[in-house]
């Protein structure tokens, strides 16, 4: 996740140099209702941290030789098992094709800074794009962490077992990969229809293009032997759902603004508190 964070500085560094004509000569209405002060420092802190949370995952999910020595291939489904004999003289490549297609749909929102339109709230934008990756990363260690089950590549036979230990051999579900990369397209599609208020076939269409490129990641994946077709699939809903559910939900409190967002602390814990003006 340090690629979401350096998109964060790039982009406020590409919007900044495009303020010149962000200056709106009658008042402008906008599609979001983001709360900076909040949102902002509390999505960078989160994705910040969310280091040691993947260091720690690593270490959770690691194999010994006992371990490997009780797997078996027979007890995958069906539908995922051809995934375990994937060629391995195809993993580095494959490695270097999904992480390709993880940084262009990571930089993919940058897009967004073309339109004039929609880069006058850049900083909105940014913080709503930085609070998607936040829920989606905050769904992924929620599955990850009590779910152990090994990569693919780990039940190959023609892998030597020194492969198959050590750190990240039981994190299979759900790629994590794939969710990134469908938070940064679908989170780019919904917010260009929104401004454009593009709807049927139209909107559809864009929705479909965003699949392609965390599609393309978890091909790769699989490919790899990192994922299997399951954990691809789900990785897909999972990021397409984070990426869409944080612009809609920022539009509806922007439509009703009997509604307000702030956040509570206490001594026990500390969250937000969402509030409803009758």
């Amino acid at each position: 996740m340090h690629s979401v964070l350096c998109l964060f500085l790039i982009f406020i560094a590409g919007a900044a140099s495009g303020q010149s004509d962000s200056v709106v000569t009658a008042k402008r209405e906008k599609i979001y209702q983001v709360t900076l002060k909040y949102e902002l420092p509390a999505s960078v802190l989160a994705l910040g941290t969310s280091y040691f949370g993947f260091a720690a995952l690593d270490r959770t999910s690691a194999y010994n030789a006992s371990d490997v020595a009780h797997l078996n291939p027979g007890n995958v489904n069906g539908f995922d098992r051809p995934v375990i004999f994937s060629n391995p003289a195809y993993f580095t490549k494959a490695q270097e094709y999904s992480d390709l297609f993880l940084n262009i749909s990571i930089l993919s929102p940058l897009l967004l800074a073309a339109d004039k339109q929609i880069r006058k709230d850049w900083l909105d934008l940014i913080t709503m794009y930085l609070v998607s990756h936040t829920v989606d990363n905050a769904i992924y260690f929620a599955a990850a962490f009590p779910v152990r089950r090994t990569r693919p590549y780990v039940y190959n036979t023609d892998i030597p077992l020194e492969q198959k230990v050590g750190i990240a051999k039981s994190n299979s579900f759900f790629s994590g990969h794939v969710s990134f990369a469908a938070t940064s397209t679908f989170f780019f599609a919904k917010v260009f229809t929104d401004y454009h208020q593009i709807k049927g076939l139209k909107r559809a269409a864009i929705y479909t293009a965003a699949a392609i490129p965390p599609s393309l990641v978890g091909y790769y994946r699989m490919r790899a032997g990192k994922h299997f077709r399951t954990d691809v699939l789900l990785g897909l809903v999972i990021g397409a759902g984070s990426g869409i559910f944080v612009p809609e939900f920022h539009r509806r409190l922007k439509k009703n603004n009997r509604v307000s967002v702030s956040p509570f602390y206490g001594t026990e814990n500390s969250g937000l508190t969402v509030s409803l003006k009758l």
